[in-house]
């Protein structure tokens, strides 16, 4: 019998190794994707940052399904009147004295629809987005109309009741002192419970006007129209749920490519400046030292101001015939010429610091020319900081925007939410919120999500940051 035949060290390695250890040489020969970097798999184990990235995701879709034809929200529909003015939102009702300024504007809309030439047409025309008319013949509508007035004159006699039954009780309460009042309680409590009835029948023949309104100008039923007052309306009775979301187009757009362009254009001067030294550094460091002289918000201004002040002619028009002006290019060069100075200072320092180190010089010793080594070493291990800025830079262009555009030197011709704010001052005065709400509500939302996304992306990347 003959002896068997001698198994080699790499078979039988094989053979006598189990599954899971064959599985584990195979995944360490696998070669390494994206999601198997140390940093990548650190930054995925934050819950609370992959919670803010996929907020981010949203924003980010969102503003991209607006500007991609034929769009998920159109500028005609963020500027048309959708409802009456000052509407609040989530289905909440407005004051009484709202109210009835609604139920006024409805009957004084529909009737100079009437008084027409040709009301049929005008009447047709006439309407708050999806909410029309019920009928387009005049006859009809002015027979609806009418039964309308006729509630009008019964909520007047309503509300003419409630203030005679209210200056009757402080008349009572004028003419007699604090002592009276204890000793004969039961005539106040008759005046005030006059005073309370009054008011119950004002707001029954109000909801009773309301009830008419609604035949005049059905409530349509349909989603579309539900989100446009989900939020309410603004003075001009336009959706401010609408002007909201269109917003976020408004702030990524700016984010996006004022961050992107200030990074870049500061990391390649910051990393020419760190690893050539010299004049090119002094060159550098003296003009982004002149710049930061003057506060960034004063330089915002200036360079806002000056660049609308130029664009004003008509000759200067750009994408879709608009001037110049009215695009978000001002804001672009404002925002730029200022934000690439912090890009520039932190890869400035980590470039000076990486081109003492022994893989540069190496490349130096085998030829490679300043240019290669810049572009293909120096800067690639600097990227980490590109990210954290890019991130930093998206929130301040944000926020920088609202106060450009408070100031009127900001976004023109399109919603944002620092337009949203500026209008919404005299809202405020008046005790409505749902404007500055919405846009401070977004805007928080957004800038928030950038900053956890910021913080992670420095702990997981940042070689300085370990563990």
């Amino acid at each position: 019998m003959s002896d068997p035949k001698p198994t080699s060290p790499k078979q039988a390695t094989s053979a006598d190794s189990p599954p899971d250890l064959l599985a584990a040489r195979a995944g360490a020969n696998r070669p390494k994707g994206f999601f198997d970097l140390p940093g990548v798999r650190k930054f995925m184990r934050n819950r609370m940052a992959v919670v803010a990235l996929a907020i981010i995701v949203v924003f980010f879709a969102t503003a991209i399904s607006i500007m991609v034809p034929p769009g998920l929200i159109k500028i005609d529909a963020v500027t048309e009147r959708v409802g009456l003015s000052k509407e609040p939102g989530f289905g909440r009702l407005a004051a009484v004295k709202d109210r009835i300024s609604h139920a006024d504007r409805i009957v004084s809309d529909v009737d100079k629809a009437l008084r027409t030439s040709d009301p049929q047409s005008s009447l047709a025309a006439f309407g708050y987005a999806e909410r029309t008319v019920f009928s387009t013949e005049p006859e009809l509508v002015e027979d609806k109309l009418g039964e309308v007035n006729d509630k009008f004159d019964a909520l007047d006699d309503a509300i003419a009741d409630y203030e005679d039954a209210l200056d009757e009780r402080d008349a009572y309460l004028k003419d007699i002192d604090a002592a009276q009042v204890a000793a004969d309680a039961s005539e106040l409590a008759a005046l005030s419970d006059a005073v309370d009835a009054a008011d119950a029948a004002k707001l029954a023949q109000l909801e009773l006007l309301e009830g008419e309104i609604a035949e005049l100008m059905p409530i349509p039923d349909s989603l579309a129209y539900k989100l446009r007052l989900l939020l309410g309306t603004d003075a001009q009775g336009r959706s401010v749920f609408l002007r909201a979301v269109y917003s976020i187009k408004t702030a990524v757009q700016i984010g996006f490519v004022t961050s992107f362009i200030a990074v870049v254009m500061g990391g390649l001067l910051g990393a020419a400046a760190g690893y050539f030294g010299g004049l090119i550094d002094h060159a550098v460091v003296w003009l982004y030292s002149t710049i930061s002289a003057i506060p960034y918000l004063i330089w915002l201004i200036v360079i806002a101001f000056v660049v609308r002040e130029i664009s004003t002619p008509d000759d200067w028009k750009f994408f879709a015939g608009i001037p110049l002006g009215q695009t978000l290019i001002p804001v672009y060069l404002a925002f730029i010429l200022t934000f690439w100075i912090g890009p520039c200072r932190v890869v400035r320092g980590e470039a000076m610091k990486i081109k003492s180190l022994d893989y540069i010089q190496s490349a130096r010793s085998i030829g490679a020319s300043q240019k290669r080594i810049l572009l293909r070493h120096v800067v690639p291990n600097t990227a980490y900081l590109l990210f954290i800025n890019m991130s930093l830079l998206f929130v301040g262009a944000i926020k920088a925007e609202v106060i450009l555009s408070f100031l009127g030197l900001g976004v023109q011709g399109q919603p944002s939410w620092g337009i949203m704010i500026k209008d919404a001052k005299d809202e405020v005065i008046n005790g409505f919120f749902w404007q500055i709400g919405a846009a401070t509500a977004f805007m928080f939302v957004l800038v928030l999500a950038f900053n956890i996304v910021s913080d992670a992306l420095q702990d997981a990347f940042d070689p300085k940051h370990v563990g």
